[in-house]
């Protein structure tokens, strides 16, 4: 099965607009290629299967139900509840996904270039992908 919607996710959001939506949620705008209705029926109306199907392997198929029970008589609502819980999801996916290969390559760090920690964070790359805590 293609993805094309997942890879539409993909493609319009860099990962920090992403944190944000998982963050936030599209209801605050941050989903910018999916606030308005125009967008997100138009999206929904493209990937139907698509979503629908993502959202049933990711929360179940009741969760689908649960959309639609919460539009009653608003197919326009319920389409657009459904493209922000795809979008959230997606958006969830790709931030984990990002976090345990950042967690992955710093486990993979030659030791002899980076002999702590401390000296890493004070990187480009250290200030942009970690927060060093001390008890």
């Amino acid at each position: 099965m293609t993805q094309n919607a997942f890879n539409s996710v993909k493609e319009s959001y860099d990962i920090d607009t992403l944190k944000e939506i998982v963050e936030y949620g599209c209801s605050s705008g941050v989903a910018h290629d999916h606030i308005y209705y125009s967008e997100t029926l138009s999206f929904f109306d493209d990937n139907e299967d698509e979503i629908i199907e993502y959202i049933a392997d990711t929360l179940g198929g009741e969760f689908n139900e649960e959309l639609w029970n919460n539009n009653p008589c608003n197919i326009t609502g319920y389409k657009n509840d459904t493209v922000w819980t795809f979008v959230e999801l997606v958006a969830s996916q790709l931030v984990d996904e990002y976090e345990d290969t950042t967690c992955q390559e710093l486990s993979e760090l030659d030791e002899e270039v980076y002999p702590n920690l401390t000296e890493l964070a004070n990187t480009e790359w250290g200030q942009s992908h970690l927060e060093i805590i001390t008890a």
